[in-house]
Formats: C-alpha cells, sequence, structure tokens
C-alpha cells in the first residue's frame, strides 16, 4: 500500500485561505487595537487638561441654578405681595387710622382668615410665616393673630420686649425701597436659630397707595436646603450683597453666624478681587464664583477651597476607559466570530422598520384629508390670524411658491327636477350618502386639481368649496376655470343627474384666501340655470344697499385683537371698494355703514377690560366723535390694532390663557376646543404651545388645578364631596373619585377625616 503524505490539491487551498483569513484579522485586530491605543492616549490628554475645567463649570451651573430658585422664590413673595394689594378688604383696613371702631377689628379678623387661604397656595416657598404690618394704626395681621405690633412682638420674638424700638424702627425704615432682607440675630433667643425679615412695602411695590408693610419671616436653614447642592467644603462660604455692596447673608459650612465684623471683612476681600470673563477667579488657593441676581441688586459670591475638586478624578477616568477597551475587544471579538448573526437581526430590524414605517404612511394618508379639510376650512373662514400658525398651513398645504395666486371656486348642489319651473330645494336633494359626495370629489379633482392635489373642503351639506392655486394671468386661467366649470356642470348633470352652481370670487393672494371666498360664495347667490357659472367681478352692485356682511364685523374684530394690522388695512380696502368706488353708496346709506363699522369697532375696544391707558383714552375720544367719516374709522381700527398688538409683546398668548384656565376651570364645559375657540386658534397649535411652554398636557394641568381646590374644600369641611365636585367642575361623581384617589391615594373621603 502506497501512502501519500501530501494533502489533496483542494485541502491545501484551504488552509491557506485560512492562514491568509487569520493573517488579515490578525492585521485588522492590531490595526484596530493601535488605533484604540491612540485614542486612549489622546482622550487621557484631554481629560486631564479638561475634567477641572469641567468639574468648575458643573459647580458654576449648581450655583447659578441655586441661586435662579432663590429668585424664583423672592419673585413668588413680590407676586402674593402684589395680591395682596388688590385685596379691597386689606386696603380699607390699612388705611384706617382709628382702632376704636368696632368694624377696625372685625376687618382685621376677616383678613386674618384670607391670609391663611394664600399661605395654603404658597407652602412650598422658603418662608415658614408672614405677617402684614398696618403702619397707620400699629397693628399686624398675620395667619394666626391680630394684635398690635408690640404684643405681636413679644409672643413672637424676645418675650422680654428688648430691642422692640429696632425691630420697629426696621419695618419702617427705607420707605422709598420696594423690598430689603434684614437679619433677626438680635430679635431671636440664640437657641432659636438664625432667621431673616424679607420686607416688600406695598406703596412701593405697586401703583395703590397703600400704608402697609409685608413681611416674611425665612430661617437660615431654608436657605440652606436652597444651596445644599452648592459644595463649601470646610471652609468655602456663599455671601450675598446689595447694590451698594453691603452684605445681605452669609452661608458656610459652619452653622454659627459669623459677627458682622467678620462679615464685612470676608465681603472686602471678595469684592476686591478682579474676576475673568467668567465671573470666576482663584486666589489664594481658593475658588471665587460672581453671579448676579436677576430678580434684584444682590450678587451672589461663592468661594470654594481648591481642594474640592477630586485628584482621583483622572485615575477612576482611566479605570473606565481601560474597562471600555477591554469590552470593546471582546465585543470585537464576538462579532467577528458571529459575523453572520447580527448581519441577519439587522435585517430583521429592517423589515420590522420598514413594515412600521409602511403602516405610518397608510395612517398618515388616512388623517391627511380631514387636515386638508380642517386647513382649508380655518383658511376660508378667516379664523386664523397669527403670522406663524399662518405659514405652517402654507407649508403643511404646499404651496410655499410666493409666485401662486388663488381663486376660491364656490359650488352648490341641487337635484334635477325636469318637472319643476324652480329649482329643487336643496333639503330635498337624493345626494345624502357618502358615495355621491366621493363622486362629486372624484370629479372635482379631475377637472381642478392642482400638481395632483384638491384642495376641497365642505362647510355644509351640497356644498363645495375649492382652492385654486394658480401663477398664470388671472384673465386666461379665469376663462380656463369656466369651461372646466361648465364641463363638470355638463357631465355631473348627464350622469348623475345633479346641477353644479358655482360663483367664483376675485383672485388674492395666500393670505387674503378669506376674501376671495365670501366673493364667490356672493356670486353663488346669484347664480341661475341660465348662468350656472358666475364670477364676482360680473355682479351688478346694489346702489341702494351697503356691502357689510357679518362674516366682514366678525373677521375685522379678529384681525383687531390679534394685532394683524395688514388683514386691518385689506378689509377696510375691500370694504371701501365694495361701496364707496363700485356701488356709489348715498350719503345716507354711507352713515349707516359707518354706524355699523363704528360698532364692530366698539366691539374690539371693549374686549379690552384691563386699565385705561393713553393710547385707549385717544381711541375713545375718537370713537365718541359725532361726524364718522371712513378715514377715520380706517385710523381708529389701526390704533386699536397698534395697541393690541403691543399688548401682545408684553403679555405673552400662554399667560392669558394660562389666566383663562385659572378663572375658569369651575365650568365643566371648559375644554380643548372651548379655548381654541375663545383664543381664536386652532385645537392642534394650542395643544401643542400648551405642551411646550408648561410641559405638560392641557387636561392634566386643568384636572390638577381642579383636585388641588378640591383637597383646599375638603379641608375646610364647609361642603359634602358631591357638592365640592360639582364646584371645581366635574359633572360626573365616579370620575371626580377615581381621579382624586389617583393623585391623593385616597378616596375624598377618607381625606376629609385624615386632615
Amino acid at each position: 500500500m502506497r501512502i501519500n503524505l501530501n494533502p489533496p490539491a483542494d485541502a491545501t487551498a484551504k488552509n491557506e485561505s485560512t492562514t491568509f483569513l487569520m493573517i488579515r484579522f490578525a492585521i485588522t485586530y492590531s490595526v484596530f487595537l493601535l488605533i484604540i491605543l491612540l485614542l486612549m492616549v489622546h482622550l487621557h490628554r484631554v481629560s486631564t487638561t479638561r475634567s477641572e475645567e469641567d468639574f468648575w463649570n458643573q459647580d458654576q451651573s449648581t450655583f447659578e441654578s441655586a441661586v435662579s430658585l432663590l429668585d424664583n422664590n423672592f419673585t413668588t413673595m413680590d407676586s402674593i405681595t402684589r395680591q395682596l394689594s388688590m385685596n379691597t378688604k386689606l386696603y380699607h383696613l390699612a388705611t384706617m387710622k382709628s382702632t376704636d371702631d368696632n368694624d377696625f377689628y372685625l376687618s382685621g379678623l376677616t383678613m386674618k382668615q384670607s391670609l391663611a387661604s394664600y399661605m395654603y397656595s404658597y407652602n412650598e416657598l422658603p418662608f415658614s410665616t408672614y405677617f402684614v404690618y398696618l403702619r397707620n394704626s400699629g397693628y399686624i395681621i398675620s395667619v394666626n393673630t391680630f394684635n398690635s405690633e408690640q404684643l405681636y412682638y413679644i409672643r413672637n420674638y424676645l418675650s422680654s420686649g428688648a430691642n422692640f424700638n429696632e425691630w420697629h424702627d426696621l419695618l419702617n425704615n427705607n420707605l422709598t425701597k420696594d423690598s430689603a432682607l434684614y437679619p433677626l440675630s438680635d430679635f431671636m433667643l440664640p437657641e432659636s436659630g438664625n432667621a431673616y425679615l424679607y420686607v416688600l412695602n406695598m406703596d412701593v411695590l405697586t401703583y395703590k397707595d397703600i400704608p402697609a408693610t409685608v413681611a416674611f419671616h425665612i430661617n437660615e436653614q431654608t436657605l440652606r436646603k436652597i444651596f445644599s447642592g452648592v459644595s463649601l467644603g470646610d471652609t468655602g462660604y456663599i455671601i450675598a450683597v446689595d447694590a451698594q455692596d453691603q452684605p445681605v447673608f452669609s452661608l458656610s459650612e459652619d452653622k454659627n453666624t459669623s459677627s458682622e465684623k467678620d462679615l464685612n471683612t470676608l465681603t472686602e476681600s471678595v469684592l476686591s478681587l478682579s474676576y475673568d470673563d467668567n465671573n470666576t477667579c482663584v486666589h489664594n488657593d481658593t475658588h471665587i464664583m460672581r453671579i448676579a441676581s436677576k430678580t434684584n441688586d444682590w450678587t451672589f459670591y461663592l468661594v470654594q477651597p481648591e481642594s474640592i475638586y477630586p485628584s482621583d478624578y483622572q485615575f477612576i477616568f482611566l479605570l473606565i476607559l481601560f474597562a471600555a477597551i477591554i469590552g470593546g475587544l471582546i465585543m470585537i471579538f464576538i462579532l467577528v466570530r458571529n459575523n453572520m448573526r447580527p448581519i441577519l437581526h439587522l435585517d430583521d430590524q429592517l423589515q420590522e422598520t420598514l413594515h412600521a414605517n409602511t403602516q405610518l404612511i397608510e395612517e398618515a394618508a388616512a388623517i391627511r384629508p380631514v387636515l386638508y379639510d380642517n386647513y382649508l376650512r380655518q383658511l376660508m373662514s378667516g379664523v386664523i390670524t397669527t403670522p406663524d400658525e399662518l405659514s405652517f398651513i402654507q407649508n403643511y398645504l404646499h404651496l410655499e411658491d410666493p409666485s401662486l395666486h388663488y381663486y376660491v371656486l364656490y359650488g352648490v348642489t341641487y337635484e334635477n327636477d325636469p318637472a319643476a319651473d324652480t329649482f329643487p330645494n336643496e333639503n330635498t336633494s337624493t345626494e345624502s350618502s357618502e358615495s355621491m359626495k366621493d363622486i362629486i370629489a372624484g370629479l372635482l379633482a379631475r377637472y381642478f386639481s392642482y400638481e395632483n392635489n384638491l384642495y376641497l373642503c365642505s362647510p355644509k351639506k351640497h356644498i363645495y368649496a375649492v382652492l385654486i392655486p394658480f401663477s398664470g394671468t388671472a384673465d386666461e386661467i379665469l376663462i380656463t376655470l369656466q369651461e372646466k366649470a361648465l364641463k363638470f356642470h355638463s357631465e355631473l348633470l348627464e350622469e348623475y343627474s345633479i346641477w353644479f352652481f358655482a360663483g367664483i370670487g376675485l383672485s388674492c393672494s395666500f393670505t387674503n384666501i378669506w376674501e376671495s371666498y365670501q366673493q364667490a360664495k356672493d356670486a353663488a347667490g346669484y347664480t341661475s340655470k341660465n348662468y350656472i357659472f358666475l364670477p364676482y367681478e360680473m355682479l351688478k352692485k346694489d346702489s341702494h344697499v351697503y356691502y357689510y356682511p357679518a362674516e366682514f364685523s366678525t373677521r375685522l374684530i379678529r384681525s383687531i385683537t390679534g394685532g394683524n394690522k395688514s388683514q386691518v388695512i385689506e378689509i377696510f380696502n375691500l370694504i371701501h371698494q365694495e361701496n364707496i368706488e363700485e356701488r356709489s353708496l348715498p350719503f345716507q346709506l354711507l352713515r349707516f355703514l359707518l354706524t355699523d363699522i363704528r360698532n364692530t369697532l366698539l366691539k374690539a375696544r371693549f374686549t379690552y377690560t384691563g386699565e385705561s391707558t393713553p393710547q385707549i383714552a385717544e381711541i375713545d375720544t375718537m370713537l365718541s366723535q359725532d361726524e364718522l367719516t371712513f378715514r377715520l374709522c380706517e385710523d381708529i381700527s389701526i390704533k386699536l390694532c397698534d395697541f393690541f398688538a403691543s399688548k401682545s409683546e408684553k403679555n405673552n398668548l400662554i399667560d392669558s390663557i394660562v389666566t383663562y384656565i385659572r378663572e375658569n376651570y369651575k365650568n365643566p364645559a371648559l375644554c380643548l376646543s372651548k379655548i381654541s375657540d375663545e383664543f381664536h386658534i386652532s385645537e392642534s397649535y394650542f395643544s401643542h404651545m400648551f405642551k411646550e411652554n408648561m410641559n405638560v398636557n392641557f387636561s392634566v394641568y386643568l384636572e390638577d388645578l381642579r383636585l388641588t381646590e378640591a383637597a383646599h374644600l375638603i379641608e375646610k369641611g364647609e361642603s359634602c364631596i358631591n357638592e365640592i365636585a360639582l364646584e371645581v367642575g366635574y359633572n360626573n361623581q365616579t370620575s371626580f373619585r377615581r381621579a382624586f384617589k389617583k393623585k391623593y391615594g385616597v378616596t375624598p373621603s377618607s381625606f376629609g377625616v385624615q386632615s
């Protein structure tokens, strides 16, 4: 037997191929490992140079957040004071100088109960209690008492009455300033801990002349809680100074309050230093940050020892990086060994993604006609007043081309009745099924589509409004549209025995589609069997009747209150053209027209119910003039438009909506559509805007508002559970109980027992 010691040629080739692949893999791994090592060295260098900077930036961000939180708290205290200033009972009590009248004590006790309700709404603020000092009578109202200032001082501060005169001067000092923060170390026992008194003068803070001062008692412990995230180390501290570089308060790890001399020394030391563009500096192994308050004239200084920077950070970083490299190598090995497994897995994921994408496309295609119809209704009814919403709809409809102009075709369908001499009544039409509506829509799409899109909406049964974009000459397009409308009518009449009477408005821009829609609607009203298609420009204008439909009045009010000056001017141009230029109204009819316009302007004027301003006073003077002219009405509308535009800039729309919700949340009918109608915006736009600004859905916000008020009423115990549910806006008792238990963890009846 002869044995061949050499392997077969195929086996040799396979071994050579395997060896070659192994060499290629070895080279690939070596290059990959080399790249990882180079990246590791680079990352190590970057981390050593930037980690410390990142640490201090993070520390500064924490300090800024704490200062911002403190600013917000002080702003809320200012807001509480302003709300108190609007209380007529408090104003009446503050202006009373004699304490002999029984009405004085009765008013004080009533006001004390009101202060308790304010305290319930702001229990998350850093003050433990607050009181109102009445400078005329020398009395103090708080949540728990209504006494003279001396008796209040003895009960709440030093019972011996020591330092009372200084405390009295503290409440009456700096009456020209709106606020101040005073330490209370001289007026409290040492074991009571440090505290401060935040004093707000109502005379300066509000526009009313109220001789009263609001004071909030702030414990140092609450200030420490606000700055708890800021690391001070063993020797660090925080100092706040006012606009005159005088210290306001300080915090340090040593909870014993520093002496006034030490505090002044520390303040002088941080003020004398030079700071870089980031408001930081390093001095004697100490890192110092400076932040200015956004709500008052205070400046906060954070002094920290450099030693708080973790020195072992680099070592930990290297360990993490090394572990990541090892994990990466293991992952690479697994991927190479099972190279087909992830590919197959990715293929499955791709198929799932394609399937999900197909479903999304189908859902989008299903809802797209609904959105198109809704947006077209808004355009043609003219309820859109904000440029942002108009631009959004224009982009959604793919009509961004600025060279486009538009016609609106308004058509009405009737059943053909050969035995009748007049048109059949609309209510007797056989076009009641959705199939007939789809057939008409299909025929309209064949004749009036633009780039394979039909911009069609049906405001009412038997009525079809088509938006027709074009970029050519208006006259040529109008002739073409007339031919198409006649062919469309002929086909509809022959195939389905349906008459189609249509009017078409004048050409317009995208912002004035509502105008062409109104013209087309008017023109359609003049059609007959002899004139089934009628352009608006062919109408004979009756000089014995002025043209000012109710839609114009509504649209003019919306445009004025929305601050849309260009829309207002366009409406007046249209009114002038229809009545002065085309109808040449006689003097008496012109006076009637101007009176109607003034009535519309009065409605727009009295949508503003706030305080009188110079602009409002001027507008009221113009509206009261006996001799009306068209130019005067136009000037009044423009001034009103400018006023509402400036008012809108100062007060964000979302603030107005939130105020409206808080004032009307007890109304069971309050919902998304009601608010959208009230503020003349679409539901989708309002929902998106509310979630973006408030970080919560509208329904969740409304329910939380109602349940919070319900809990307050249950604690008072003055009404039964069913009455409370109705009072806060719930019609369904079961829904109220379910929502209450979800929020508070107990039923309303159990909550009342616990409280």
